[in-house]
Protein backbone atom coordinates (compact mmCIF):
# COMPACT_ATOMS: atom_id res chain seq x y z
CA UNK A 1 0.00 0.00 0.00
CA UNK A 2 1.22 3.58 -0.93
CA UNK A 3 2.55 5.79 2.04
CA UNK A 4 -0.05 8.36 1.11
CA UNK A 5 -3.12 5.99 0.69
CA UNK A 6 -2.29 4.91 4.32
CA UNK A 7 -1.55 8.81 5.52
CA UNK A 8 -5.00 9.68 3.71
CA UNK A 9 -6.91 6.21 5.44
CA UNK A 10 -5.45 7.44 8.94
CA UNK A 11 -6.83 10.71 8.68
CA UNK A 12 -10.34 9.48 7.70
CA UNK A 13 -10.51 7.21 10.56
CA UNK A 14 -9.43 9.67 13.00
CA UNK A 15 -11.77 12.34 11.74
CA UNK A 16 -14.86 9.12 12.44
CA UNK A 17 -13.84 8.72 15.57
CA UNK A 18 -13.96 12.45 16.56
CA UNK A 19 -18.07 11.64 15.66
CA UNK A 20 -18.23 8.43 17.77
CA UNK A 21 -18.87 10.65 21.19
CA UNK A 22 -21.37 10.05 23.19
CA UNK A 23 -24.69 12.22 23.18
CA UNK A 24 -23.57 13.45 26.53
CA UNK A 25 -20.51 14.80 26.07
CA UNK A 26 -19.83 18.15 25.14
CA UNK A 27 -16.49 20.28 24.03
CA UNK A 28 -15.36 22.18 27.85
CA UNK A 29 -16.25 25.32 26.74
CA UNK A 30 -19.63 24.85 26.98
CA UNK A 31 -19.33 24.20 30.99
CA UNK A 32 -17.66 27.58 30.59
CA UNK A 33 -20.10 29.69 28.66
CA UNK A 34 -23.17 28.97 31.24
CA UNK A 35 -23.12 31.34 34.50
CA UNK A 36 -23.76 29.77 37.80
CA UNK A 37 -27.00 31.22 37.80
CA UNK A 38 -28.00 29.89 34.46
CA UNK A 39 -27.01 26.68 35.62
CA UNK A 40 -28.95 26.88 38.81
CA UNK A 41 -31.59 27.87 37.11
CA UNK A 42 -31.67 25.20 34.66
CA UNK A 43 -30.87 22.39 37.82
CA UNK A 44 -34.19 23.61 39.24
CA UNK A 45 -36.27 23.35 35.62
CA UNK A 46 -35.09 19.57 35.61
CA UNK A 47 -35.86 19.30 39.11
CA UNK A 48 -39.35 20.04 38.62
CA UNK A 49 -39.91 18.68 35.47
CA UNK A 50 -38.79 15.41 36.97
CA UNK A 51 -40.57 15.91 39.95
CA UNK A 52 -43.79 16.50 37.67
CA UNK A 53 -43.65 13.80 35.51
CA UNK A 54 -42.43 15.34 32.55
CA UNK A 55 -40.34 12.94 30.65
CA UNK A 56 -39.50 14.51 27.21
CA UNK A 57 -39.16 17.71 29.08
CA UNK A 58 -37.13 16.43 31.85
CA UNK A 59 -34.78 14.30 29.75
CA UNK A 60 -34.04 17.17 27.49
CA UNK A 61 -33.33 19.42 30.47
CA UNK A 62 -31.09 16.76 32.27
CA UNK A 63 -29.44 16.06 29.18
CA UNK A 64 -28.54 19.79 29.13
CA UNK A 65 -27.44 20.31 32.74
CA UNK A 66 -25.04 17.13 32.45
CA UNK A 67 -23.21 18.24 29.38
CA UNK A 68 -22.92 21.92 31.08
CA UNK A 69 -22.31 20.09 34.54
CA UNK A 70 -20.94 16.78 33.68
CA UNK A 71 -19.38 16.07 37.18
CA UNK A 72 -22.99 16.64 38.32
CA UNK A 73 -23.57 12.90 39.37
CA UNK A 74 -27.28 13.26 40.92
CA UNK A 75 -28.16 14.96 37.28
CA UNK A 76 -26.57 11.85 35.69
CA UNK A 77 -28.55 9.65 38.54
CA UNK A 78 -31.72 11.10 37.25
CA UNK A 79 -31.36 11.19 33.29
CA UNK A 80 -30.18 7.14 33.63
CA UNK A 81 -33.85 6.88 35.36
CA UNK A 82 -35.66 9.29 33.17
CA UNK A 83 -34.17 6.92 29.89
CA UNK A 84 -34.84 4.10 31.19
CA UNK A 85 -38.61 4.74 31.95
CA UNK A 86 -38.43 5.74 28.29
CA UNK A 87 -37.13 2.69 27.27
CA UNK A 88 -33.92 4.31 25.68
CA UNK A 89 -31.49 1.42 27.17
CA UNK A 90 -28.39 2.43 25.57
CA UNK A 91 -28.85 5.75 27.05
CA UNK A 92 -29.84 4.82 30.25
CA UNK A 93 -26.54 2.58 30.56
CA UNK A 94 -24.61 5.29 29.37
CA UNK A 95 -25.89 8.01 32.01
CA UNK A 96 -25.28 4.93 34.86
CA UNK A 97 -22.23 4.60 33.39
CA UNK A 98 -21.01 7.85 34.29
CA UNK A 99 -22.51 7.70 38.03
CA UNK A 100 -20.22 4.93 38.43
CA UNK A 101 -17.28 6.75 36.65
CA UNK A 102 -17.73 9.85 39.01
CA UNK A 103 -17.84 7.68 42.02
CA UNK A 104 -21.85 8.28 42.70
CA UNK A 105 -22.74 4.31 42.12
CA UNK A 106 -25.10 3.32 44.77
CA UNK A 107 -27.43 -0.02 45.28
CA UNK A 108 -29.86 1.87 42.76
CA UNK A 109 -27.51 2.23 40.42
CA UNK A 110 -26.66 -1.31 39.80
CA UNK A 111 -30.43 -2.33 40.57
CA UNK A 112 -31.58 -0.21 37.20
CA UNK A 113 -28.83 -1.43 35.46
CA UNK A 114 -29.59 -5.23 36.42
CA UNK A 115 -33.14 -4.77 34.93
CA UNK A 116 -31.70 -2.89 31.46
CA UNK A 117 -29.64 -5.78 31.31
CA UNK A 118 -31.89 -8.32 32.09
CA UNK A 119 -34.66 -6.97 29.25
CA UNK A 120 -31.96 -6.83 26.73
CA UNK A 121 -31.73 -10.63 27.64
CA UNK A 122 -35.47 -11.17 26.94
CA UNK A 123 -35.26 -9.33 23.67
CA UNK A 124 -31.96 -11.58 22.25
CA UNK A 125 -33.85 -14.97 23.85
CA UNK A 126 -37.23 -14.03 21.64
CA UNK A 127 -35.03 -13.52 18.78
CA UNK A 128 -33.19 -17.31 18.70
CA UNK A 129 -37.12 -17.99 17.37
CA UNK A 130 -36.98 -15.90 14.74
CA UNK A 131 -33.68 -16.19 13.88
CA UNK A 132 -33.57 -20.91 14.53
CA UNK A 133 -36.44 -21.80 12.93
CA UNK A 134 -34.80 -24.93 11.46
CA UNK A 135 -35.52 -28.34 12.87
CA UNK A 136 -31.64 -28.50 13.69
CA UNK A 137 -32.02 -25.93 16.08
CA UNK A 138 -35.11 -27.41 17.94
CA UNK A 139 -33.60 -27.70 21.39
CA UNK A 140 -31.45 -23.86 20.58
CA UNK A 141 -35.42 -22.84 20.54
CA UNK A 142 -36.85 -24.53 23.19
CA UNK A 143 -34.50 -23.90 26.28
CA UNK A 144 -33.52 -19.95 24.79
CA UNK A 145 -38.27 -20.23 24.69
CA UNK A 146 -37.90 -21.34 28.35
CA UNK A 147 -35.30 -18.94 29.30
CA UNK A 148 -37.63 -16.45 27.88
CA UNK A 149 -40.57 -17.54 29.87
CA UNK A 150 -38.77 -17.54 32.83
CA UNK A 151 -37.32 -13.61 32.71
CA UNK A 152 -40.52 -12.24 33.12
CA UNK A 153 -40.93 -13.50 36.68
CA UNK A 154 -37.59 -12.44 37.61
CA UNK A 155 -38.34 -8.71 36.07
CA UNK A 156 -41.10 -8.77 38.35
CA UNK A 157 -39.05 -9.42 41.18
CA UNK A 158 -37.60 -6.52 40.92
CA UNK A 159 -38.87 -2.62 41.23
CA UNK A 160 -40.81 -1.60 38.47
CA UNK A 161 -39.58 2.14 38.83
CA UNK A 162 -35.75 2.93 39.02
CA UNK A 163 -34.57 3.96 43.06
CA UNK A 164 -33.08 6.55 43.37
CA UNK A 165 -31.37 7.38 47.14
CA UNK A 166 -31.14 11.24 46.89
CA UNK A 167 -34.60 12.04 45.49
CA UNK A 168 -37.82 11.01 45.04
CA UNK A 169 -38.46 8.79 41.92
CA UNK A 170 -40.29 10.01 39.50
CA UNK A 171 -43.85 10.08 39.24
CA UNK A 172 -45.60 7.93 36.97
CA UNK A 173 -48.37 8.88 34.91
CA UNK A 174 -51.49 7.07 33.92
CA UNK A 175 -50.43 6.55 30.26
CA UNK A 176 -47.87 3.28 30.16
CA UNK A 177 -45.71 4.11 33.21
CA UNK A 178 -43.86 6.58 31.97
CA UNK A 179 -42.79 9.13 33.97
Amino acid sequence: MKPWLIAVALFVALLLGGCAESPFRKQSDVANRISPQALMALQESAAVAYAQGNAPGAIGLYTQLVQSAPNDVQAWHRLGNLELLDEHYAQALLAYEHVLQLGGGDAGVWHNMAVIRLREAQAALNQVQAQAPSPANAMLRANSARAAQALPRVLALLSPQPEERSAPAPATSSGGGRP
